[in-house]
């Protein structure tokens, strides 16, 4: 039996349409089972608040509240130009910019400094245009 292209691209579109399907599924559920976390989550924090406590121990496990710090940009050139003015480098993760370092390559023809860059080929299967 002689295999062709064809018959390896509609094998891998149908293998991708199950996976997806499985997944939106699983999505699904998950995203009900989040909601009902969620109001679970809420009640146990109005009930903390109204014991005035920060932990419950039960003989099903323990609920306790904790305290996560998060931080975002709202707006970039201000917090860029506040680090700057107060030498404040250390609120900045440690990485580069892939497309930053692209363009300096294909500018330069080397590498910056310290960085190391790679590509790799991978294959990728799309359906085909659906016809009008």
């Amino acid at each position: 039996m002689t295999v062709n292209v064809d018959q390896v691209v509609a094998a891998y579109m149908k293998l991708r349409d199950q996976k997806a399907a499985i997944r939106k599924e699983a999505d699904d559920k998950i995203d009900e089972i989040e909601t009902k976390l969620d109001k679970l989550e809420k009640w146990i924090k109005v009930k903390a608040d109204a014991d005035g406590v920060t932990s419950f121990k039960t003989p099903h496990g323990t609920a306790f509240l904790t305290t996560t710090d998060f931080a975002n940009v709202e707006d970039w050139d201000a917090t860029l130009n506040f680090i700057k003015t107060n030498d404040a480098f250390d609120m900045l993760e440690r990485r580069v910019s892939k497309t930053a370092v692209r363009a300096y390559i294909e500018l330069n023809k080397s590498v910056p400094a310290g960085v190391n860059y790679g590509t790799r080929l991978d294959v990728n299967v799309r359906k085909p245009a659906k016809k009008a």
